[in-house]
């Protein structure tokens, strides 16, 4: 951990992580594959790109669940949502 990291831990703020100069170590050989005014459109279509065409019976919307949950967990969690 650097000066700034502990400086920002010391007045309760983690890092910018919008902020290049901020982003881990191990991440910053990539910055430029975060930058917003490069990400204006998406790539070119490749032959690779596939489409995936739904059946018309397809469900509009499926029940299901990231991750597992205990009884307790979930109903606190709709207590929450449901507010």
């Amino acid at each position: 951990m650097d000066n700034q990291d502990k400086g920002n831990q010391e007045i309760g703020k983690g890092p910018d992580l919008t902020n290049p100069e901020d982003f881990p170590d191990y991440i910053q050989p990539f910055t430029h594959l975060f930058n917003k005014k490069k990400f204006k459109k998406l790539p070119e279509r490749r032959e690779w790109d596939y489409e995936i065409n739904l059946t018309e019976n397809a469900l509009k919307e499926l029940n299901a669940k990231a991750y597992a949950m205990t009884i307790k967990e979930e109903e606190a969690l709709n207590k929450w949502l449901y507010k």
